[in-house]
């Protein structure tokens, strides 16, 4: 330790673990956090199916949010193991912000939560998301009906889609950044790559473009990824560019008729939809190629989830 700079001496690190219910914001609020889009998002539950790491550094202070999916009863294998990334994070993490819908009903689910959170003996900090839903007076009255829950480190009213009182979380996280050291380079963004990425956004486009009439019964898998000198890459593709081509994977004829639309008309908006997200999100030229294949019951397939990395 006597070697290293003076800087390096003062830094800290956390691990927070963002978790909640379905639908409570929590992807929405760590694209908030980084600053940049990183977790899908959309108004379907249960968008998010893996564990999400995001990186950011404030001084001397490093602290690395754990995005999880949303937490609810397994209906499949596909459930089963987004629970487990649940657990996992929740084992990992330093600190736990507990993300709800500020304007929704405290039930069941959330109440065994809390359960599950004191259990833990960490430091949970209770996150009211979509205060702008919100009068003043109903703000109190939530907090009024969560606080007794369980012994919380904070409670913050945050807006997380517009950013509202994210500065006052922000002073909290660095004051309570306690693990010595930095696990992390200075060039650490995220635990994602880009294929990963990829798939997830146009997901999300499909869910999006969708909404409840192809639900949960849907993953992409990338199956080509071509980037310049390499073989197949497209002549009039710009050499800083990617080709993609992706499979949408449907649990039912149905669904793969509702996604190609009258006269593919579906298909080729969530394709242009998705092939200019890639186009900022991977900062460059892209190209993107989709193909619908009916594949049932792959939700409870252990050898297709471990492909699609679920």
């Amino acid at each position: 330790m006597g070697d290293q700079p003076a800087s390096d001496q003062n830094r800290r690190h956390a691990t927070i673990a963002i978790v909640g219910l379905p639908n409570a914001g929590k992807s929405t609020l760590l694209n908030a956090l980084l600053g940049q889009k990183l977790a899908a998002t959309s108004q379907i539950p249960q968008t998010t199916r893996t564990r999400v790491r995001g990186v950011v550094d404030r001084g001397d202070v490093q602290l690395a949010f754990l995005d999880t999916p949303g937490v609810h009863l397994p209906k499949h294998a596909l459930n089963e193991r987004m629970m487990a990334h649940v657990e996992q994070a929740l084992e990992e993490a330093d600190l736990l912000l507990w993300v709800v819908d500020a304007d929704g009903h405290l039930g069941t689910g959330e109440r065994a939560l809390a359960k599950r959170l004191r259990r833990l003996e960490r430091p949970v900090y209770l996150l009211l998301n979509k205060i702008d839903l919100l009068s003043k007076g109903r703000l109190l009255e939530k907090v009024a009906l969560y606080k007794d829950l369980l012994p919380f480190q904070e409670i913050v009213p945050v807006g997380a889609k517009t950013g509202v009182n994210l500065d006052p979380l922000w002073a909290l996280l660095e004051r309570d950044a306690a693990q010595p050291g930095w696990p992390y380079g200075e060039e650490a963004f995220t635990d994602q790559t880009e294929r990963s990425l990829a798939a997830e956004f146009i997901r999300e486009k499909v869910l999006r473009k969708t909404r409840e009439e192809v639900p949960h019964g849907v993953a992409v898998l990338i199956e080509r990824w071509i980037e310049t000198g390499q073989e197949n890459f497209p002549e009039d593709l710009d050499s800083t560019g990617v080709f993609i081509a992706a499979r949408i994977l449907v649990d039912r004829d149905g669904h793969r008729k509702i996604l190609l639309g009258s006269g593919g008309e579906m298909i080729k908006d969530i394709r242009q939809s998705a092939q200019r997200e890639l186009k900022k999100v991977l900062d460059r030229p892209v190209r993107l190629e989709l193909f619908v294949k009916v594949d049932e019951g792959w939700r409870d397939r252990p050898d297709r989830l471990d492909r699609l990395e679920l």
